[in-house]
C-alpha cells in the first residue's frame, strides 16, 4: 500500500515538472525567490527561511512507520507478542505570508495530519488520531546584505487533537476489564519566538539555520504548561549556478523537544531531511521532500521511525 501511494506522488511530481519545463522561464537580474546575491535557497520541513517575502505555500504528503517493533503482554494466555504496526499518516498544510514592509511580514497557516492503521492489531495498540493546527505570526528583519540574512519571528498557535485511544488498554479490553474512555480530545495553545539565519558561501552553496523556544499547553487533560524548543539547519545547493539546471537541493535535519503531531513522544524528536526542488527563476518552486523522523514512544518504550514524502509548492509574488 505504501509503495502505491509513493508511486502516485512521484508520478504527480513528474507530470507537474514536465509541464512546467515546457514554459520558458523568465530571465531577470532580480528574483522574488528567497535568495542572497544569485544563490536561491531550498528549505526543508522545520527550517523556515528568514526572508521578508510575500508568498503562498502548499504541501501534501504521507508518512508510514517502518523498522519498529512493539511488544505487548497477553495475560489471558500468559504470552508476550512482538509485532510491527502498520501506521500511516496523511499530512498537509498551507501558509500565506505577506510582506507589509521590507522589514516586516505577517503570516497565517493551517496544517493537519491523520493517523490510521491498516490492521486490527495496529489500531488496537496505536489508536486512530487527527490533529489540526492554526497559527498566526509576524517576522522582523534584523540584518541583510549580499551574504547573510538574519530575522526573528513570533507566533501564536492553537492545535486540536482527537484520539480514538485503545493504546495502553489493549490488555484490559481483550480481558473485558476496561471501562476507560476510548475517545479523547486535547487542546494546545502555544506562543513561540524564533531566530532565523541564512548565509551564502557562494552562488552554489548556502546555509540556513533556526532555533526557537515556546511555552504553552501540551496535550493533556489538565492543560499543563510546558517549555519546548527546536533547532534545525541545512545546506542549500543551487544547481542552476553549478551545472545550469533549474533545481535546488536542501539537506539537513532538526531536533525538537516535542512535535505537535504526536501526544505520546518522549523527548526529543529527530529528523533527517532531503528536499529536491524545481526552481522557476522568478517566482515558483516545487519540491519533493523525503525525511526520516525518529522519536521514543513513552508507553511502549520503543523508538518509532517514520518516513515522510511530501510535495511542496511555494509561489512568490
Amino acid at each position: 500500500m505504501k509503495n502505491h501511494f509513493r508511486n502516485i506522488i512521484l508520478i504527480l511530481f513528474i507530470v507537474v515538472i514536465a509541464n512546467i519545463t515546457l514554459i520558458k522561464a523568465q530571465s531577470s537580474d532580480t528574483t522574488l525567490l528567497p535568495s542572497l546575491d544569485k544563490h536561491i535557497f531550498t528549505s526543508i520541513t522545520g527550517v523556515d527561511d528568514p526572508f521578508i517575502k510575500t508568498k503562498f505555500s502548499l504541501n501534501i504528503g504521507y508518512a508510514y512507520l517502518f523498522n519498529t517493533d512493539i511488544t505487548i503482554n497477553l495475560p489471558e494466555v500468559a504470552e508476550t507478542v512482538s509485532f510491527q504496526p502498520d501506521l500511516f499518516y496523511f499530512v498537509g498544510g498551507m501558509k500565506y505570508q505577506h510582506a507589509v514592509k521590507d522589514w516586516v511580514a505577517i503570516s497565517l497557516q493551517v496544517e493537519g495530519a491523520a493517523r490510521v492503521g491498516d490492521n486490527v492489531v495496529s489500531i488496537a495498540t496505536q489508536g486512530i488520531s487527527a490533529v489540526t493546527l492554526f497559527g498566526i505570526g509576524m517576522m522582523f528583519k534584523f540584518a541583510e546584505n549580499n551574504d547573510l540574512s538574519f530575522s526573528g519571528a513570533i507566533d501564536l498557535n492553537t492545535a486540536a487533537f482527537t484520539y480514538i485511544s485503545l493504546e495502553g488498554k489493549f490488555e484490559d479490553i481483550i480481558s473485558g476489564e476496561s471501562d476507560e474512555q476510548i475517545f479523547q480530545k486535547y487542546q494546545m495553545l502555544t506562543g513561540s519566538t524564533e531566530l532565523r539565519f541564512a548565509y551564502r558561501f557562494s552562488n552554489v552553496l548556502g546555509l540556513m539555520a533556526n532555533g526557537s523556544g515556546s511555552i504553552g499547553e501540551i496535550y493533556a487533560e489538565d492543560s499543563e504548561n510546558e517549555f519546548n524548543w527546536s533547532f534545525g539547519t541545512l545546506l542549500s545547493l543551487d544547481l542552476q549556478n553549478w551545472i545550469h539546471i533549474p533545481f535546488g537541493i536542501g539537506f539537513g535535519g532538526t531536533i525538537l523537544s516535542n512535535n505537535w503531531q504526536f501526544s505520546e513522544t518522549d523527548k526529543p524528536v529527530y529528523s533527517i531531511n532531503l528536499n529536491i526542488s524545481f526552481i522557476n527563476q522568478d517566482d515558483l518552486t516545487i519540491g519533493l521532500e523525503n525525511y526520516i523522523q525518529m522519536f521514543e514512544q513513552d508507553r511502549f518504550n520503543e523508538t518509532y521511525y517514520f518516513h515522510y514524502t511530501k510535495i511542496a509548492l511555494n509561489y512568490y509574488f
